[in-house]
């Protein structure tokens, strides 16, 4: 039997997860729920399971955070949460899978066989078939989640035109000149957007490349995006952005 602590802040997904192994994973023995990191650290620390169920987004540490606190341990880890924009990160950790919430019954059977194997042969997965689980996490990945008044929405990154901070808010235009004011700062969509063609060209200013009609040379410049906004680059930024855009 595979040892497995589920850590998970909502205890409805605790629960819906631990229904899901039950019923479609017999190699798995839960041995505990944690509902918070530090409880999920010390369960880790003390059980030193096989494998970990971990959310990423809990109140006071990631779970990236958890996996660094447990550095000294071996255990598999599969990442289950919502915010897809996590994923390519958490490849770079040690996590053999990622589950997008709601977690699909096929996509959860296959990520633990995934593991039943890497335990058989006791060894970790080889770079190259993290590439292909990066890879293929790239190409199912259509959405980034955008925080706003109204709720968490999801757009299509390629949606994007540009995004514009003001204090501690950033505002993202859309196609068809749709705008959403978002509760989150520019640096966050900085590292939101990374896997993304898109490129920081001013403190206030972030671009997608692919957007791009002109650019016009000047002490910094300016560019010209598809929906006849004139964009100002600061000269911080401009190497890179010439360097990106060839």
């Amino acid at each position: 039997m595979i040892k497995a602590i589920i850590i998970d802040d909502e205890k409805s997904g605790t629960e819906v997860l631990q229904l899901l192994i039950e019923q479609n994973c017999p190699s798995i023995q839960i041995i505990a729920i944690e509902n918070n990191a530090d409880d999920g650290i010390r369960s880790i620390l003390k059980l030193k399971p096989d494998l970990v169920f971990l959310d990423i987004e809990m109140p006071t540490a990631t779970g990236f955070d958890v996996i660094a606190a447990t550095s000294t341990e071996k255990y598999e880890v599969i990442f289950t949460t919502a915010y897809e924009h996590y994923a390519i990160k958490a490849f770079k950790t040690k996590a053999v899978d990622y589950l997008l919430k709601p977690i699909d019954i096929d996509e959860l059977k296959q990520a633990v066989i995934s593991v039943e194997e890497r335990l058989k042969q006791g060894t970790t997965a080889s770079i190259k078939n993290m590439e292909e689980l990066i890879h293929s996490t790239l190409n199912k990945l259509k959405k980034i989640s955008i925080p706003s008044q109204e709720g968490l929405l999801f757009v299509d990154a390629s949606d994007i035109i540009r995004l514009e901070a003001e204090s501690n808010y950033t505002h993202v235009y859309l196609k068809d000149r749709k705008k959403i004011t978002a509760s989150k700062t520019l640096k966050h969509f900085e590292e939101v957007l990374q896997n993304y063609n898109f490129c920081r060209i001013h403190s206030t200013h972030m671009v997608n490349l692919d957007k791009i009609e002109r650019y016009i040379k000047g002490d910094g410049g300016f560019v010209v995006l598809n929906d006849d906004i004139t964009i100002p680059v600061s000269r911080a930024y401009k190497t890179d952005l010439l360097r990106r855009i060839g």
